[in-house]
């Protein structure tokens, strides 16, 4: 499904660059960008270069002890993941919701995303707390979300 999408959105982007800009919606055009631009991030998540299917390595340590990418930017990826993958399943939601009955896969993966990467933030988080009331605050939410 999603290389049906990008070859479709891929085509469009490229008769528009061959009619010309003065021949098109724009903002038509813009949605389809964003379109092509969100599902080439879903592949490459998908494809094992982020962190949904092969789950990436971020949390990893290196042979040094040290871990491969700093925390600052671990937490940018998850954050931008998580809502990445919350406004994929919203749309799939509303697509199914209209009758699309096909976009509940899509959406259940995305929500598999989101929560995965929810997940391994709230890890990251759980690592790098180091001060007893770092922990505790933890330790609490957690609990609380183990409610839920």
């Amino acid at each position: 499904m999603e290389d049906k999408i990008l070859q479709r959105t891929s085509e469009y982007i490229e008769k528009v660059g061959e009619q010309g800009l003065d021949t098109v919606d724009m903002d038509y055009l813009s949605k389809v960008v964003d379109i092509h631009k969100d599902m080439t991030e879903v592949k490459n998540m998908n494809n094992g270069y982020g962190n949904y299917n092969g789950y990436g390595n971020y949390g990893e340590y290196n042979e040094n002890g040290r871990r491969g990418v700093d925390a600052k930017y671990r937490a940018s990826k998850y954050m931008d993941g998580m809502r990445g993958a919350y406004e994929a399943y919203e749309d799939a939601r509303n697509e199914y919701n209209r009758g699309n009955y096909g976009a509940k896969e899509g959406g259940l993966k995305d929500l598999e995303y989101m929560m995965h990467a929810a997940m391994k933030f709230i890890k990251m988080i759980k690592e790098e707390a180091t001060s007893p009331e770092e922990q505790e605050i933890v330790r609490k939410h957690i609990a609380k979300i183990s409610e839920m």
